[in-house]
């Protein structure tokens, strides 16, 4: 699994489209923090951050709470590291090769898994870093102590990475399921407008714990009580599980 996991990490260095996502990422969280301004779909509960960044002179705290706010266009960044890491693998029927040269299936999704958080974890690391690099550059305050300003950026990163990856395991289900990249792609792009939309409608506030984007916002802002912290992780958690093992027990039934 680990010599897979290599191998991914290895293509990707060769591909011309992970440097594109690279740069997009970078100019990205440069225009977020150079203009001031707030984007990506914000459906869910965030109105009092984006209230109390606006008419205010922005600290470098506030510009990386400004690409929190924005990091949802990230997901969409981020489907061609999915297409790159599984789909085209997939939607060629290449992964075949690497199923029958010894590895298992559940070794497989695991390993593609693992590729991607990788992938997630350098990326975000990026944007953060981007976003504070620039606001050092236009000369902005720290707005908080050095080690709260870290504390910030590491709570964000490691629960972006998180969440984020569980909605690209269940992408990764879908796409074993349908065989479709494009609906997989699709998937990720839908599930939190679908899920944050269909929260403010019917105040059905329990698919909130669907929504792994708002979730992870939610906590880097500390807009969820530490008694119901540990309820999102485990439902999160439940669902990548499941979505790992309904996948291993799709591609089991596929022809090699």
């Amino acid at each position: 699994m680990i010599a897979q996991i290599r191998a991914d990490l290895y293509r990707q260095r060769h591909t011309l489209g992970t440097f594109i996502t690279a740069l997009l990422i970078v100019i990205y969280a440069i225009l977020i923090v150079g203009f001031k301004t707030v984007g990506g779909v914000m459906v869910s509960a965030t109105e009092k951050p984006l209230e109390a960044l606006d008419n205010k002179s922005w600290s470098i705290l506030d510009s990386i709470h400004a690409a929190t706010l924005s990091s949802t266009v990230l997901l969409y960044l981020f489907i061609g590291l999915f297409t790159i890491v599984i789909g085209y693998e997939f939607n060629h029927h290449l992964y075949k090769n690497t199923l029958v040269s010894g590895l298992s299936r559940l070794q497989f999704i695991l390993a593609k898994y693992f590729t991607l958080v990788v992938n997630f974890i350098i990326f975000m690391g990026l944007y953060y870093l981007t976003a504070f690099l620039s606001a050092l550059i236009v000369q902005r305050p720290m707005g908080t102590s050095v080690g709260e300003l870290l504390l910030a950026l590491g709570t964000t990163l490691w629960t972006t990475t998180f969440f984020v990856s569980v909605i690209f395991s269940l992408a990764i289900l879908v796409l074993i399921a349908t065989s479709s990249l494009v609906i997989s792609a699709v998937f990720v792009v839908l599930w939190p407008i679908l899920i944050g939309t269909i929260t403010l409608i019917t105040n059905w506030h329990w698919l909130e714990y669907a929504d792994f984007f708002g979730v992870a916002n939610r906590i880097a802002f500390g807009l969820i009580r530490s008694d119901q912290l540990f309820g999102y992780i485990m439902v999160s958690f439940c669902v990548l599980v499941m979505s790992i093992f309904i996948s291993t027990m799709l591609i089991r039934r596929k022809e090699l």
